[in-house]
């Protein structure tokens, strides 16, 4: 099977260090899809049939309210699964819908090959359990943030995503993060999201373009998150 982006999957924690035999073998049935900003991978209550691997751009993963309320409940970066914990229930539905944040690219895997080739592979179950871990240990630092002031929140939040994106030594967001992506993200309202964030940017502590956010005084945001106060 030919996949355009078989260097970038290769160089993903996930597969790296595994044979050209084996990697046929996990990417199986699989396709490459890109989306649109704003594009749905899959809808919250849908039938999961397949999994993905998420190679460029970024997913946030909504949960709805039977009010109708949004709230995101996690950020899908490259490398990053989505519903592959799924595949092991012959019957499942998507919990979240994962949305495209700008441009973005994923491998798509249908049930069978996780079957035949995930579950049975120690060093992928291995490695996803290991994403599991992360991925529960930032819940838990969310949920020790929940009484926190609202700009030790977003600053955390930010931090977070540029560091999983593309490493402690960025400053720059690359993917579009509006500020309700943010407030339904910490559970604030997009005003005070607003109000905090025009002040950063008032002091030099940021700058945005095209909700592409550019951390400019980093120690100054790091500062926040280690104030008792959060200011």
């Amino acid at each position: 099977m030919q996949i355009k982006f078989a260097s970038q999957m290769r160089s993903l924690p996930l597969f790296n260090e595994r044979s050209p035999a084996q990697l046929d073998q996990l990417w199986a049935r699989g396709r490459e899809r890109a989306l649109k900003h704003k594009e749905v991978l899959y809808h919250s209550g849908e039938s999961a049939q397949t999994f993905a691997v998420v190679i460029q751009g970024a997913f946030k993963l909504i949960r709805s309210s039977p009010q109708g309320q949004d709230t995101i409940v996690f950020f899908a970066t490259p490398g990053d699964l989505i519903g592959a914990l799924l595949m092991a229930a012959e019957t499942s539905t998507y919990p979240v819908s994962a949305v495209a944040m700008g441009p973005a690219i994923v491998l798509e895997l249908p049930r069978e090959t996780f079957l035949k080739s995930w579950a049975g592979d120690s060093k992928i179950q291995q490695r996803m359990n290991g994403m599991l871990f992360s991925r529960i240990s930032l819940f838990h630092d969310q949920k020790a943030l929940t009484k926190a002031p609202l700009a030790q929140k977003i600053a955390c939040q930010l931090l977070s995503l540029i560091e999983r994106y593309c490493g402690e030594r960025e400053s720059i967001l690359p993917i579009p993060l509006t500020r309700q992506e943010i407030a339904d993200a910490v559970g604030a309202s997009v005003e005070s999201v607003i109000r905090i964030m025009s002040e950063w940017r008032r002091e030099g502590m940021i700058e945005t373009s095209d909700q592409l956010i550019h951390v400019v005084k980093m120690e100054k945001l790091l500062a926040i998150i280690k104030s008792p106060g959060g200011e």
